[in-house]
């Protein structure tokens, strides 16, 4: 285990060294108000996840990811909307239905999705303070917030539970 922790630690490294920052952005929220990437940064790491109203993983991770954004204060959670403006009312519908923690915004021209390769939903970004990403995650399935969990712990520089 102490092995794996290790390869894990030396590829964190290794990424930091040759990491991506993601790219400036200003998207309208729920009400219209544009969010600037700037605004989200710097309290604490960023979880960015690409999504779509009629992808059914999607909506499957957003209970996971709004865990997360309750249980780690100085976390925050920004779902992005890829949908097609016609419908975007189903979109915004669906999570208000919902109540959860995270910010949500729209990107439906797609014009940030494009520029990240997350046009593809959904699509799953783990940024540091900086704007760096430290890791990305296509799809979802069960268990994968453990593995999102972990990468946020060690922005925050909590221990593992191996160590």
């Amino acid at each position: 285990m102490k092995k794996l922790i290790t390869c894990l630690i030396l590829i964190l490294m290794v990424s930091a060294i040759f990491a991506e920052v993601i790219p400036d952005f200003k998207l309208p929220d729920a009400a219209g108000k544009n969010v600037a990437l700037q605004e989200l940064l710097g309290k604490g790491p960023v979880i960015i996840d690409f999504w779509a109203d009629y992808c059914q993983p999607c909506k499957d991770a957003m209970p996971q990811l709004n865990n997360l954004a309750e249980k780690y204060d100085s976390l925050t959670v920004v779902m992005i909307s890829i949908d097609a403006p016609k419908n975007l009312p189903k979109a915004k519908n669906y999570l208000k239905s919902k109540n959860y923690k995270f910010i949500t915004l729209f990107d439906s021209e797609k014009t940030l999705a494009k520029k990240i390769g997350a046009t593809n939903p959904p699509h799953t970004f783990i940024l540091n303070k900086q704007g760096e990403i430290v890791y990305s995650h296509i799809g979802y399935e069960p268990g994968v917030e453990n593995e999102y969990e972990m990468h946020i712990r060690n922005l925050l520089g909590h221990k593992t539970d191996a160590e």
